[in-house]
């Protein structure tokens, strides 16, 4: 649940950037603020991006699909979309199974 704001946040903050770019007289502080939040942005991005493809049982190296053009981009949506695997995988416990409580 948490992946797809940040996702989204990042790609609002670049669609921003460029919607604007050229149309506002003195844009130079608004563009060093969108981009200093976009290149912060990135590390959660890519943090939140490895968590989901482990919530699928895929490795994290597997987000180097984007290098292929526009096969990789549509290969990584149809992935992040995905229900993650139920249960516990490779990569640890399932995020949503519930908890029962110990008896004792």
């Amino acid at each position: 649940m948490e992946f797809f704001p940040i996702y989204i946040m990042s790609h609002l903050l670049m669609a921003l950037y460029f919607l604007f770019e050229n149309y506002i007289e003195g844009f130079d502080v608004i563009a060093f603020i969108i981009q200093f939040l976009f290149i912060g942005s990135l590390i959660p991005m890519l943090a939140a991006q490895v968590r989901r493809l482990h919530d699928i049982d895929k490795e994290g190296s597997s987000i180097y699909v984007l290098i292929i053009p526009v096969v990789g981009l549509i290969t990584l949506i149809v992935w992040f979309c995905r229900r993650g695997t139920v249960g516990d995988n490779r990569f640890g416990p399932d995020p949503l199974a519930p908890v029962v409580p110990e008896a004792g």
